[in-house]
């Protein structure tokens, strides 16, 4: 039995050498455990049973490597022992033991058989030394040199590694920060900050005093703050991190092989402390595989960039337009999908080049390139062609559509570019080709675009045409009905039906959509699918969607007035009218001037809205929501269906196109589809309207489903607004109960 006064350290007055050999034993950091023959042990030190948390009397007669074993352990590790005692040769390797508690634990082993003097096999000695924090280090460094080699993103990659360095160490909380071009933080990856705390830090300058990653990265040295609320570097900064219980920070720059500091990588600490050698570590191993895999980031972007983009001006090259263009087409097999290729070509600027020089010239290229970038949206392309040709490809655009913005583009030419201390001003000639009218494959659609842009130079220059000449009659024909709309719009011309939607359950009025009708005096009726697009073009769409919105809310209220139970009433509004700041403000003021709530209105939008996710448009959506105004998605399962955008839109309703409608008795396709829409609303908590229902057969199939309510034929054709009341009271007895949509 080990004796407690020796092994706590004390020696006796005359020590004897077997004293000496028990310090050292008791003062050892590594384990020590002596067996019998009979694997009992004999003999641990101090160090053994803070390790695994057994003493000597623990053992209680059981071998003692039959309590360190665990289910992750060497099976052969009794095999070994055991033929260590019949060699007479012992061993040293990594094992991987078990704790009292369980945990476990590596431990690098030198096991060595004891012998008598007549070769009898009589002990074991085992040192064990703890090598776990290193088996894990070696590990952590093994997965991110995977991840490394598997490509991921450099914000992921980062993501990863904090997220791998907190559960090394629990109680830290990493951020990796990077440092642009314009030495300004910006963050990388924080996956256990708010985002409140790197929308704070964005864009902070490093500098003497800018918190801990700011100055570190400033220094380029490492700067550990014990305690940030009395460190003067934190006094512009602390307010963020204090209040959630972070106390203590360390930075550690990260330097490329050029001496550039490129970022931070940080730790946070709930108290103040410094680091620990094991933190040390950790970081050391984070350091050089961040800089690494930023090395690495911009090397490729940088190739990548000088392979598909154009070195002046930085925009696409002909290379990267012709591969983006390949992969939208080779993804609409059908051909559904309706894209305009735009070809730019600047008059004169030969003469340019000749009169100010070459370096002006390039000036004026890359101011050229922002300007059409400017006036470009998310989902279209610019690509620099050649010395003054520009390709501009915009999605889901249709003629009238790439004749407004081709009007839009030669304006913009027109305003004054400053070059030094010249103003100069252009003029361009564009040709449009249209997909999958004009071609269907990119080499025919470019070369087409840019046939047509010839035809315009040689037609006078500073304007446009199309590929085909029908195209162009109908741009002339568009311009003459736009100017007959601005003046039906102004002489009401204009007028609004009503179709009412009935409810699944009550078979009550569920609500009614006001659709806008014009009958010209020349021209007859004219049908929503022509004039709304022009309108969209020559900029009398919000001016048609306030009209339509007063007038609805107008009739909303008459029928309130008369006693007419109806619970809401949609309007469809354009993408475009998003776009302006002072549009729920004119929402409002429209439902306060006809007595009405936000809930009596449902505004229906169109798909294409949840790709114009502008400042401005996700603030109108936001507050329109906010206000109580129930939002539709019209049209659903038409144009780009992404649920990811889909959930993060406060959307109450869904609508199924009337497409998929008609098809529902013989097509198993447009069944999916009504199918999917409805079982996505149910999921997401949204209503769902059906249009467009004109059989008791399409009734039947969306009751089935769960379908919220209908409209179409099979109740009611759209009603001027006489024609509604007296629909309402031919059907006075359903129970049109007055409520409010939940």
């Amino acid at each position: 039995m080990r004796d407690g006064r020796k092994a706590s350290g004390f020696l006796s007055a005359n020590p004897s050498r077997l004293d000496f050999i028990e310090l050292t034993m008791a003062r050892t950091d590594r384990a020590i455990l002596i067996s019998d023959a009979g694997g009992h042990p004999c003999y641990v030190n101090p160090a053994f049973e803070v390790l695994f948390g057994y003493g000597l009397d623990d053992f209680s007669g059981q071998p003692a490597w039959r309590l360190l074993v665990g289910p992750m352990s060497d099976e052969r590790l009794d095999q070994r022992i055991r033929a260590c005692a019949e060699t007479g040769e012992g061993f040293s390797d990594d094992l991987l033991l078990r704790t009292r508690s369980g945990e476990p634990v590596w431990v690098s082993a030198k096991i060595d058989p004891v012998h008598d003097a007549d070769g009898r096999f009589t002990h074991l000695v085992a040192m064990l030394s703890d090598i776990t924090q290193s088996k894990r280090l070696r590990g952590f460094q093994r997965d991110l040199l995977d991840a490394l080699s598997r490509d991921m993103p450099l914000a992921e990659f980062m993501e990863y590694i904090c997220e791998r360095v907190q559960a090394l160490a629990p109680d830290a909380v990493c951020s990796v920060l990077r440092v642009d071009e314009e030495l300004k933080l910006r963050p990388l990856a924080a996956p256990s900050l708010p985002d409140s705390v790197a929308k704070s830090i964005d864009g902070i300058e490093i500098g003497p005093r800018a918190g801990s990653c700011g100055t570190a990265a400033w220094r380029g040295e490492p700067v550990v703050v014990e305690d940030i609320e009395v460190d003067p570097l934190w006094a512009d900064f602390k307010h963020l991190v204090l209040p959630l219980g972070l106390r203590a920070c360390w930075s550690y720059p990260m330097v490329l092989r050029n001496g550039r500091v490129a970022g931070t990588f940080a730790f946070y600490f709930p108290q103040c402390r410094p680091p620990s050698e094991w933190h040390l570590r950790l970081v050391e191993t984070c350091l050089s595989l961040c800089v690494m895999a930023i090395e690495r980031h911009e090397a490729r972007t940088k190739i990548r960039r000088l392979a598909y983009y154009d070195a002046l001006t930085g925009l696409p090259n002909r290379v990267l337009m012709r591969q983006r263009v390949e992969q939208t087409l080779a993804s609409d097999p059908q051909r559904r999908k309706s894209l305009a290729c735009l070809c730019l070509d600047l008059d004169r600027f030969k003469d340019i080049n000749e009169a100010y020089g070459l370096p002006a010239g390039d000036m004026l290229l890359e101011a050229v390139s922002q300007r059409l970038l400017d006036r470009a949206s998310s989902s279209d392309m610019v690509a620099r062609m050649s010395a003054d040709t520009f390709i501009i490809l915009l999605d889901d655009c249709r003629a009238e559509e790439a004749a407004a913005a081709a009007q839009e583009l030669l304006a913009s030419l027109k305003e004054p570019f400053t070059v030094g201390e010249t103003a100069l001003s252009l003029s361009g000639s564009i040709g449009i080709a249209l997909y999958p009218d004009d071609a269907t494959e990119v080499e025919t659609l470019v070369n087409r675009c840019e046939t047509a842009m010839f035809e315009a130079k040689d037609a006078g220059r500073a304007n446009y045409h199309f590929f085909s000449p029908e195209m162009n009659v109908a741009n002339r024909d568009r311009l003459e009905l736009g100017a007959a709309l601005r003046e039906a719009l102004s002489g009401n011309q204009l007028s609004l039906a009503f179709q009412p939607q009935i409810d699944r359950t009550s078979g009550a009025v569920y609500g009614v959509e006001a659709l806008a009708r014009w009958t010209h005096p020349q021209l007859g009726v004219v049908g929503p699918d022509r004039f709304i697009p022009v309108a969209e073009q020559i900029g009398l769409i919000e001016d048609l969607g306030l009209w339509a919105l007063n007038r609805a809310c107008a009739q909303l209220g008459r029928w309130r007035v008369e006693g007419r139970s109806i619970p809401s009433i949609s309007v469809n509004i354009s993408a475009q009218q998003f776009r302006n700041s002072q549009f729920c403000n004119q929402v409002a003021e429209t439902l306060i001037s006809h007595g009405l709530e936000p809930s009596d209105l449902t505004i229906e939008i169109t798909e294409s809205l949840m790709l114009d996710q502008t400042a401005s448009v996700t603030s109108n959506t936001e507050r329109l929501s906010e206000m109580g105004v129930n939002l539709s998605m019209d049209d659903f399962g038409t144009g780009y269906s992404s649920l990811s955008l889909i959930a993060r839109l406060p959307v109450n309703e869904l609508k199924i196109d009337r497409a998929f409608i008609d098809k529902l008795a013989s097509d198993a396709g447009a069944q999916a589809v009504a199918t999917a829409v409805i079982c996505i609303g149910q999921s997401l908590n949204m209503r769902v309207v059906a249009e467009g229902v004109e059989t008791d057969a399409q009734r039947r199939f969306l009751d089935a489903l769960g379908c919220d309510a209908q409209q179409g034929y099979l109740y009611s054709k759209p009603l001027s607004a006489d024609a509604m009341d007296a629909w309402l009271d031919a059907n006075d007895k359903r129970p049109a109960r007055h409520q409010k949509r939940a």
